[in-house]
Order: C-alpha cells, then sequence, then structure tokens
C-alpha cells in the first residue's frame, strides 16, 4: 500500500511540476494548432498525398521534437528559451496554414450557390412628383407577360401589402410597349425586373436620368440544378461562362454579354475556348423557342442560357460560371493584373483607356473597357469576344503562376465575391489537387463561331435590332472541335486555322 501511494504522490508530484512549467503550454498550443492543420488538410483533401503524408510525419517529428526540448531534463535553460522561439515561429506559420485552409474552404462553398437574386422595381418618371409608393394608391401599374413572371406576382403581392389594395396594371408583351407606356403616361409607374433594364435603355437612352426608383422588392430564388457532374480529373468537360452586364451581386440576373464555352480535356492538359457573339439570333428556350439574341437569355436566367446553347449546339455544358462587370475588376485587381497583346490599338469608349498595339498591362478597370470595347473594330462583336477570350487566356496565365501565392488573400477575397458556379467544392478541390500534383502547364486554344449582321424581330425588345445571323458551316466545325475536345482528341494548330478562315468567310 506504501509504494502505490508512493507511486501516486510522485505521479501527482511530477504532474504538478509539468502544469507549473510554461515549456507545457507552449508545446500544447502548437500541438492543438498542428492537429488543427493536419485534420483541415484532410478534411478539404486539397494537397496531394505525396506532399500530405510526409507534411503529416514531418510535423509529427517536430511537435515530439518540441515537447522533448521543453519538458526534457536534460535540456539547457537557453535551449528551451530557444525552443519557445522556434515554437512560436513555427505556430505563426501553422496558423497561417489554418487560416488559409479554412478560408479557401469558405470561398469555395461561398461561390457554389445555385442562388439567383431577382430585384424588381417600382420606376416613374422622375418628373412625376411621385416620391413614396403610397403615392400610387389607385394608379396604373405597366407590367409584362414575357418569361417566368411568378417573381414578377410575388412583387405584386408585396406592393399590395404597401398600397393596401390591389394595384391596377396593365400587361404588355414587348419592352418597347412596355417602357413606350411610362414615357407616354399611359401608366403611372411600371414594375421593372432589373435584369430587364438594359432593354429598356435601348429604345430610351435617357432611361437612367428620366425615371427614377421609388421602392424595389428583393427575392432570392434557387434555382435548378442544371449540372452534369463527370469525374474532373479524369474526364474532359464543358464550362460556360456567362457574364452579365451588371456591378454589385453576381447573383442577380441580368443580360449575358460575355458568352463562352469553356472545353476542358484534364488528362493532355488542353483547354479550347469558344467564343460565342452576344447577339448570335438563336431559338430560345425561356421564350418558347422563339429566335432572338442570345444575350437576352440572361434576364430569364442562367439555366436559360445553358438549356438554349445546350440545344442549338447539340452539346452538354456540364457546368456553368457567372461573373459581372464588378466580377472583372476585382480578379483583375486582386491577380495584380495581367498582360495582354491586341492586335490594334485603339481608346476605349468605356473609361477612355488607351490601348496600344502589341503587349498591354492592364489593370481591373483598363480589362473592363477592354473587354467591353466593340465600336472600335471593323468586325465589331468578333473582335470584342476574341479580346474576351485574350483576357480569359491572359487571367488564366496569371492564375497559374508562381505570383499568386504572394497574392493568395486578395486573390480568394474577390474570387468567392465576384464568381459563381455550380461546380460542386469538392469537384474544384480535386482539380487543384490535380494541378499541384503534376504542375503540368495548359495548352490554351481559341476560336469563335461567327455570322451575318442583319435587323430582325427580337420578342424581348418587341422591336426589331440588330442581330447576328449564325453562319452554318462555322458553327458546325466548332461543334465538331468541342467535340473533340470531349472525346479526349488533341485540337491542332491546323484545327484552329480551319476555324478562322470560317469564321473570316462567314461575314
Amino acid at each position: 500500500m506504501e509504494k502505490g501511494h508512493y507511486r501516486k504522490r510522485k505521479v501527482g508530484k511530477k504532474l504538478k511540476n509539468m502544469l507549473k512549467n510554461s515549456g507545457f503550454y507552449f508545446s500544447m498550443a502548437f500541438t492543438l494548432i498542428a492537429i488543427g492543420l493536419i485534420v483541415q488538410a484532410i478534411v478539404f483533401n486539397i494537397v496531394p498525398i505525396k506532399y500530405l503524408i510526409p507534411a503529416i510525419i514531418l510535423l509529427i517529428l517536430i511537435v515530439a521534437g518540441m515537447w522533448y526540448i521543453q519538458l526534457g531534463r536534460k535540456m539547457s535553460k537557453m535551449t528551451k528559451i530557444i525552443g519557445k522561439v522556434i515554437i512560436v515561429i513555427l505556430s505563426v506559420i501553422l496558423a497561417a496554414g489554418n487560416w488559409m485552409l479554412y478560408t479557401t474552404n469558405s470561398a469555395f462553398n461561398k461561390i457554389t450557390t445555385d442562388e439567383d437574386v431577382l430585384v424588381y422595381s417600382i420606376v416613374v418618371m422622375k418628373e412625376s412628383g411621385y416620391e413614396e409608393v403610397t403615392d400610387l394608391s389607385n394608379k396604373n401599374f405597366g407590367i409584362v407577360s414575357l418569361g417566368d413572371v411568378s417573381t414578377q406576382a410575388k412583387a405584386l403581392e408585396d406592393l399590395e401589402t404597401d398600397l393596401n389594395l390591389e394595384p391596377a396594371t396593365v400587361s404588355y408583351d414587348s419592352y418597347i410597349d412596355f417602357g413606350d407606356a411610362l414615357y407616354d403616361g399611359q401608366v403611372d409607374a411600371i414594375v421593372l425586373d432589373e435584369g430587364s433594364r438594359g432593354l429598356l435603355e435601348e429604345n430610351h437612352p435617357d432611361f437612367n436620368d428620366a425615371t427614377k426608383v421609388i421602392k424595389q422588392y428583393i427575392f432570392k430564388n434557387e434555382a435548378k440544378d442544371i449540372s452534369k457532374n463527370v469525374d474532373v480529373v479524369t474526364k474532359p468537360f464543358n464550362i460556360y461562362l456567362t457574364g452579365i452586364d451588371t456591378y454589385g451581386t453576381i447573383s442577380t440576373r441580368s443580360r449575358s454579354d460575355v458568352n463562352m464555352i469553356i472545353s476542358v480535356n484534364p488528362k493532355n492538359h488542353q483547354i479550347l475556348l469558344t467564343g460565342i457573339p452576344r447577339d448570335f439570333y438563336v431559338p430560345q428556350t425561356c421564350q418558347y423557342n422563339q429566335l432572338d439574341k442570345l444575350t437576352h437569355t440572361g434576364i430569364f436566367g442562367v439555366d436559360c442560357t445553358i438549356e438554349t446553347m445546350e440545344n442549338y449546339l447539340d452539346i452538354d455544358l456540364n457546368y456553368y460560371v457567372r461573373v459581372n462587370f464588378s466580377s472583372v475588376v476585382n480578379i483583375v485587381d486582386a491577380l495584380g493584373g495581367i498582360t495582354v497583346n491586341s492586335p490594334y490599338a485603339f481608346t476605349t469608349l468605356h473609361g477612355k483607356y488607351e490601348i496600344k498595339q502589341g503587349e498591354n498591362q492592364l489593370n481591373g478597370e483598363e480589362t473592363l473597357g477592354f473587354v467591353r470595347e466593340r465600336y472600335s473594330f471593323a468586325d465589331g462583336d468578333r473582335e470584342r469576344s476574341r479580346n474576351q477570350m485574350r483576357v480569359m487566356e491572359a487571367m488564366i496565365d496569371k492564375a497559374l503562376s508562381p505570383q499568386i501565392i504572394t497574392n493568395y488573400a486578395n486573390i480568394l477575397s474577390a474570387v468567392s465575391d465576384s464568381f459563381q458556379t455550380n461546380m460542386s467544392t469538392e469537384e474544384m478541390t480535386s482539380l487543384i489537387k490535380q494541378q499541384l500534383n503534376d504542375m503540368s502547364s495548359w495548352d490554351i486554344k481559341q476560336i469563335q463561331v461567327s455570322g451575318q449582321g442583319a435587323t430582325m424581330w427580337t420578342p424581348a425588345n418587341g422591336f426589331d435590332a440588330y442581330v447576328m445571323i449564325p453562319d452554318e458551316a462555322c458553327v458546325e466545325n466548332a461543334k465538331k472541335l468541342i467535340d473533340k475536345i470531349i472525346s479526349g482528341e488533341l485540337i491542332t494548330d491546323e484545327d484552329v486555322k480551319i476555324q478562322n478562315e470560317l469564321v473570316a468567310n462567314a461575314g
């Protein structure tokens, strides 16, 4: 009994002495930080195994060594002090690693969403004298009967609540009549889907200056899942890039002014960028397959854009990426600017930036001016589409460069606030993991489709407008090249040359 009591007293004394030793707390804090990093790395699954396992083994050995230095009997006081300094330095490094993994995972979760934000405004003429929505009691409201009007119906319900009576409405089946009704005084206000504001500006260039918003209703809808998931590290896939013509919240619906198919073969590390003009005159699923400008599909939601192009090109678009004006500015600035080679010297309409022939170092606003410009070129929207692909390639090149590490936090913040996709977090991290594993360079090819300019009826506008009639030979060959990527074949320079010749002959 005395021996057992003596052992307990001895153990208790050791424990008491250890708890009095500051080295114990230094070592324990370091251990917890290390464990957190290991757990996050395993759960997030972004670090390749060939790096992860040696890193974990090394970390375990370092942790054991720090415990030994702090609690070992034969260690001098100076050795323990140096050990504490090393623990502090390593803890800061590991804490930074923990933060990077956590914020990366959070950012990926943020950009992976099916949310659509729809904003409906009660718009009146600026000189009307109406200041508040209650001033519009017993007045007439213009509405539209185009596309999915279910959210418009919700806005009318909220308007009824604010007015304390059912609003009197006049329905229009074209945006030209809708806008004219407000200007001509046929209605006192209109219930405007902000995503379609650009359509009213086409017929009334002074719309923003001549009108004002006196009330807004904001709705968040969950878009339907239109992804067609594949094993993105082994199977080729298509991503549709849609760029909407708005600033601010990325999930807001608006016209799709940038349209590009990004075909990726992860095995042979080749990417094909296919630019599609915004004015391409194609049958649209959200407008009863009526022919209209491709850009108008964005008004009805990204699912309309995707389904329209899938039907038209007879291909699968596995995922989409949605960006807007703010996205371009924020991401390019976070990358530290990009280098773009321009075939022409010109001054941008947006921002009045001087672009020189040859290489240009562009910041975010300059890049936005560059990709929006079309009036400076004889080839108009076709050249704008080429410039959009030049910028995309420049952004990919910069993102894959070692410089991304020094700007990691800024890039992550920019992407999370300016980027929306239906690709899952697991799919994105698996692609990054593969890239980290082999560090391969990518071969990026660019093509586009084209056609003849014409003036045709556009249902979303409700009037005749400029469109581009697709050239059949040009489109068919582009489809073949996309199919070539998806079937695992390599696109050659000769393939690109043939497509360029078809584009030149198209218009």
